[in-house]
């Protein structure tokens, strides 16, 4: 019976420690939810599944600790002549299963299948999602129109935009580990909304009225970034005038985000690991280890499995970063999605610029959902509030992409981008002094710029 069976984990099987580890913190976030969660290795063996996974079909003298899926999901004997599910181990990328076959006409239910990473780089098993359990039928089933809308979609979770599968998978996902402590790794292209998923995260986790604080790692030095990260000791260095608390220690009981963590030296990963294995971070020029309870999401737009190949990246670190790691994809391959993020960002830039409503045509949608946006997300959202700071009527004119069309060049929505930023950031500064009554120090505190930066950009843009 649904819910007889009782939680099952094999984490001790896997002779490999990161994927034991990952297996571990999937059974910790997985272990109380409804939904129905199995991790299965190569073989199809059953590594863990959670007391939801069991459903009505599934034998009370099935032996879960060595069951096969089929045996346990499908109710089959024999294995499944082809599962949807294998193609994790082909292309290590999240897959969208439907298994609607099973021994006795039973489908096992899977929806989703996301590839678990062992210390070798090679997908060794995968995390399962399934469609929830039916329930018995009390009286024959109704004759359902064929007509009736598709289920629900949901178009948004938290900041994040998105109504395509692959958009639905992500949301799944990230619901999923947000109740770990387990570290994330965010991979995907620059513009893809890494950060926006490492919030989200951190909102839905328990540790959501605590810090989020995001460091950049490839805008500063080594030095300074040891310093801001760790903090530091008052006569460690030059200009270290007073004992300075590091972001670690800021971010203590929530959340940190390290993105462009791919940009680190090999001597700071080395730093980083050890705060990562131990809990505790030391301050430039200081002996004390200092405890912090922070949850680690890192980020990075490049291949960190190829730096570790090529030795560019610490391969103990990767491991301990991407013990669950996600996968955004880029804007070019969830199309479908342009048009729920152009009116999103229509409406933002119209409020934000004190604008008029505006209206986009079809002809005007169609050119920007077919466009290339190499710089994914951000150059959308980049060029709708450029085109609405530049529209004076009531229709979005759009008028350099459609006549680009769908073959615009990458060049050419590039100018179109940097003029899009160029514009905005003009905007902002000329109301951030009228804000201010034109007193640049507050206007650069304001814009949280430097004053010399502000000066600069005045100069720039002719605002002097």
């Amino acid at each position: 019976m649904a819910g007889s069976q009782p939680e099952v984990c094999a984490v001790s099987s896997f002779s490999d420690p990161i994927l034991a580890a990952r297996v571990e913190a999937i059974r910790q976030l997985a272990g109380g939810m409804s939904d129905r969660v199995a991790v299965m290795d190569r073989e199809f063996n059953v590594v863990y599944a959670n007391s939801a996974a069991w459903t009505d079909h599934v034998s009370g003298e099935t032996d879960a600790h060595h069951a096969k899926c089929y045996q346990a999901f499908a109710h089959r004997t024999d294995p499944c002549s082809t599962c949807p599910a294998t193609k994790v181990f082909e292309s290590p990328g999240v897959q969208s299963v439907s298994c609607a076959a099973g021994g006795d006409g039973v489908a096992c239910g899977m929806r989703q299948a996301f590839p678990l990473v062992a210390g070798d780089g090679q997908v060794a098993s995968m995390l399962v999602l399934f469609t929830p359990p039916s329930k018995p039928a009390l009286r024959p089933p109704l004759q359902v129109p064929d007509d009736l809308p598709a289920p629900m979609v949901r178009e948004h979770l938290g900041d994040l935009i998105g109504c395509s599968a692959a958009m639905q998978q992500l949301f799944d996902m990230i619901a999923l580990v947000a109740e770990s402590q387990a570290t994330v790794l965010i991979q995907g292209e620059s513009g893809t909304g890494k950060e926006l998923v490492a919030k989200t995260i951190h909102r839905l986790s328990d540790r959501r009225d605590k810090p989020f604080v995001v460091v950049d790692c490839g805008s500063l030095p080594e030095t300074l970034l040891e310093s801001e990260l760790f903090g530091h000791m008052k006569g460690s260095f030059t200009g270290a005038t007073a004992n300075k608390r590091g972001l670690f220690e800021e971010a203590d009981g929530g959340t940190i985000f390290l993105d462009e963590i791919a940009d680190t030296t090999p001597t700071f990963q080395a730093k980083l690991l050890r705060v990562l294995q131990e809990g505790e971070v030391k301050r430039v020029g200081g002996n004390q280890p200092i405890k912090v309870d922070v949850r680690v999401v890192s980020a990075t737009n490049k291949d960190l499995s190829e730096l570790v190949r090529a030795k560019a990246f610490r391969q103990d670190l990767y491991y301990r970063l991407a013990v669950l790691p996600l996968f955004l994809p880029p804007l070019r391959e969830r199309r479908e999605d342009i048009p729920l993020l152009v009116e999103h960002f229509v409406v933002a830039s119209c409020k934000r610029h004190r604008q008029s409503p505006r209206v986009v045509s079809s002809d005007v949608m169609k050119a920007l959902s077919e466009a290339a946006w190499p710089g994914n997300v951000r150059e959308l959202q980049h060029y709708i509030e450029r085109a609405v700071v530049t529209t004076t009527g009531p229709d979005l004119t759009c008028g350099d992409i459609v006549a680009l069309g769908s073959k615009a060049s990458e060049e050419g929505l590039r100018t179109v981008v940097r003029d899009a930023v160029s514009l905005t950031e003009r905007t902002r500064i000329v109301e951030a002094l009228r804000m201010t009554s034109g007193n640049r120090l507050r206007a650069a505190k304001l814009l949280k710029i430097s004053r010399a930066g502000l000066y600069n950009k005045l100069r720039e843009y002719g605002l002097q």
